[in-house]
């Protein structure tokens, strides 16, 4: 493993780490949200959460602080692999695409596009899925009509494996790689430009520009995040209700798209996005 390459996996992991700590509670009050509209099978009627807030003061009331972090464990868990397995395969990819011209030819923004969405695509298959259908049901346990059947992490992954072996840890990854592919993609492509925008041009002598500072860094990140998240929001809610429903209540994606599209509205669909 090269320098780079240790250095953009290692850097990934302790960044997602650390992401999951302080952006989780978000994570979780914008899951209940989207589980409990009105197109969902488990619309909680005059029970359900009115607003953002009203889901975070009435989690926390109830539960505590910490129940703002119900099935954050896999998401801590799952954290640094998923960032890992990001950076690393675009730090890859990235040097082999400039080792065969593919800038050159190409052009950085759409070689930053192609390596994002492969980057994208290998996060979600190997890591996003099945950490994604572990905290949903964990998150819906505790939601206003849950079944409040999980005792813990251990005790959720459990019963997953016994009704649905290990397909049951991977609901919806079709819609989780797509969306997963499209958010890095876009991800990518505008840190790309914002940093080149930031940086400025190469020296009339071919010096590099200086490396951003670090808010710089933040800001150019923040800004494509959240550009990437609002675009893919309506794939990120029909993945939330595929993983959690059973197999035989949705049986493919297309199917729980087109009941989500005739039950609801597409401002309902495109609600509270999350910035990754």
């Amino acid at each position: 493993m090269s320098d780079s390459l240790a250095s953009a996996t290692a850097a990934g992991w302790v960044a997602g780490t650390l992401e999951i700590s302080v952006t989780f509670p978000f994570e979780y009050i914008k899951t209940q949200m989207q589980l409990q509209q009105e197109a969902s099978a488990l619309f909680a009627g005059k029970d359900r959460f009115r607003s953002p807030f009203h889901c975070a003061a009435a989690t926390v009331r109830e539960r505590g602080v910490l129940g703002l972090y119900r099935g954050g464990l896999s998401w801590a868990i799952f954290g640094g692999p998923r960032s890992a397995v990001r950076f690393g395969t675009f730090e890859t990819l990235t040097a082999a695409s400039q080792r065969r011209g593919m800038h050159q030819r190409l052009g950085t923004p759409t070689a930053d596009t192609i390596n994002g969405f492969a980057a994208g695509m290998a996060e979600a298959a190997l890591c996003q899925t099945p950490n994604q259908v572990i905290a949903i049901k964990m998150i819906h346990d505790q939601s206003p009509r849950g079944p409040r059947q999980y005792e813990g992490l251990v005790h959720c992954v459990a019963c997953i494996w016994r009704a649905e072996g290990v397909a049951g840890y991977f609901q919806g990854v079709g819609p989780a790689v797509t969306k997963g592919a499209a958010t890095n993609a876009i991800r990518f492509l505008g840190f790309g430009q914002l940093k080149r925008l930031a940086q400025g041009p190469a020296g009339a002598d071919g010096t590099p520009p200086p490396p951003l500072a670090t808010w710089q860094a933040m800001l150019c990140g923040g800004i494509a995040g959240a550009v990437s998240a609002v675009a893919t929001q309506p794939i990120d809610t029909g993945t939330t209700r595929r993983q959690h429903w059973r197999g035989h209540t949705q049986h493919s994606n297309p199917t729980c798209e087109l009941e989500q599209s005739r039950r609801t509205t597409a401002k309902a669909r495109a609600a509270l996005a999350r910035v990754e």
